[in-house]
């Protein structure tokens, strides 16, 4: 007999909570959505098909292993857009909206850089909001920068984004090009990357998690360089981990950021930072 919604959903509910995993019964139920194509919350007396309930059994098993659920998914929604996700660059997460809903606050940008696009989820929804924009998005991983191009394709944004593989600021020429900057570097120090949750710390890119010592090396390196690339009174907007606001803010100050002020996340913190940059000359 074939195996009903709400067995199945009982089954994956106890291995999900023996494995540690957050709200196991919401996960057990998009688990069988997954598998089913169906709706989440199909009726608990409808039966699986066995392909369905094969599909299930195996992503219960990779989600009890702590994979996260939008690489089952294989996508995450981000500012009201699809993205396509998998290993080779960060999940998009509600953190990052919040620093992009304060850029919509404010006036729209032109020319756009976005390094460590990963996704190219900043970059992306911010040229989904502003049809007049343009951008770059950067990313030393090839592999992150093949998942930014599905997503360009996916949005329709070809034309409008450019992709690059560099180190930072490297493959771009030292000009005053960029009137807005967003940056997620990686921020978490090194010797607590151990401590981070499975999800995170065995599926997520180490490159784009590890900022060194102090959570602060990928600024203190990327700064000096991307100053050459804003034009007068162009923003920059970062993200951090909120520990950090206060030594990022005093980086951002040596290298001529000014008006600099906090975009607090979802629980009040000191998520994001947002300067204005006078210029070289300014």
């Amino acid at each position: 007999m074939s195996l009903t919604v709400g067995a199945a959903i009982h089954r994956a509910q106890a291995l999900l909570r023996e494995a540690g995993v957050d709200g196991p019964r919401r996960e057990a139920r998009l688990l069988v959505g997954l598998a089913s194509g169906l709706d989440a919350f199909l009726p608990t007396d409808t039966r699986l098909s066995p392909d369905a309930a094969g599909r299930l059994e195996v992503l219960v098993a990779r989600r009890a292993a702590r994979e996260p659920y939008a690489h089952l998914a294989e996508e995450r929604e981000f500012m009201g857009l699809r993205f396509l996700v998998s290993g080779a660059a960060l999940i998009p997460r509600p953190e990052t909206e919040c620093l992009i809903e304060a850029l919509f606050r404010d006036r729209p940008a032109r020319h756009i850089l976005d390094l460590g696009t990963g996704t190219g989820a900043m970059l992306l929804s911010l040229l989904d909001r502003w049809p007049d924009a343009r951008g770059v998005g950067v990313d030393r991983s090839v592999a992150a920068l093949a998942v930014a191009g599905r997503n360009v394709t996916a949005l329709g944004l070809h034309g409008r984004a450019l992709l690059l593989a560099s180190d930072w600021t490297g493959a771009l020429r030292a000009a005053p090009t960029f009137d807005l900057a967003v940056c997620n570097p990686p921020y978490v120090r090194t010797d607590e990357i151990g401590t981070l949750d499975p999800e995170v710390r065995d599926y997520e890119p180490r490159l784009a998690l590890d900022g060194g010592s102090d959570g602060l090396d990928s600024v203190r390196g990327l700064l000096p360089r991307l100053v050459r690339m804003l034009e007068p009174g162009a923003r920059a907007v970062f993200e951090t981990d909120p520990r950090l606001w206060e030594g990022l803010a005093a980086l951002t100050e040596q290298h001529g950021g000014r008006d600099i002020s906090c975009i607090p996340d979802l629980a009040g913190r000191r998520r994001g930072l947002i300067a204005r940059f006078p210029g070289l000359a300014g």
